[in-house]
């Protein structure tokens, strides 16, 4: 019986250690680095992570910085689980794909890209930055 027990323990853990956190992990602003550039990453108006095929999650200072990543990562044939976007206006995570986005040098994001992305066309239309910016399209016209 304690053999039994033990064995029913060590295939809980073992089942707890391959399920993979894909949603969206914590950003520590002020402390986490941004992968690419390796700068602080300080403004969450224009974060972004990815969960790597690892179950890592890949932070970011700025969208283009994670599209840079994202680019190079599909070029070696490694899979992302999840991507998020910061929504400029609120800070929430929201699913890359589901996203819109905003181009304008205006913006004056962390690395020059200048890409903001929103939960919803009317929070992109109120924007002060939508008159003079560039409507992009959805996330794969980001990374092409």
């Amino acid at each position: 019986m304690k053999y039994m027990l033990i064995l029913l323990v060590l295939m809980g853990l073992t089942a707890c250690r391959d399920k993979i956190d894909t949603g969206p992990h914590a950003v520590h602003y002020g402390e986490d680095v941004c992968e690419r550039c390796r700068m602080i990453i300080s403004d969450k108006r224009f974060a972004a992570q990815f969960i790597a095929g690892s179950g890592e999650a890949k932070k970011y200072d700025d969208i283009g910085c994670m599209t840079d990543d994202l680019k190079d990562a599909e070029g070696r044939g490694e899979k992302s689980l999840a991507i998020y976007i910061s929504d400029y206006n609120t800070g929430e995570w929201l699913d890359a794909g589901k996203a819109l986005y905003l181009q304008n040098g205006e913006l004056k994001s962390p690395m020059g890209y200048n890409i903001a992305a929103f939960g919803s066309g009317e929070d992109m239309n109120a924007s002060p930055f939508y008159k003079n910016g560039k409507a992009l399209g959805g996330f794969g016209e980001l990374i092409k």
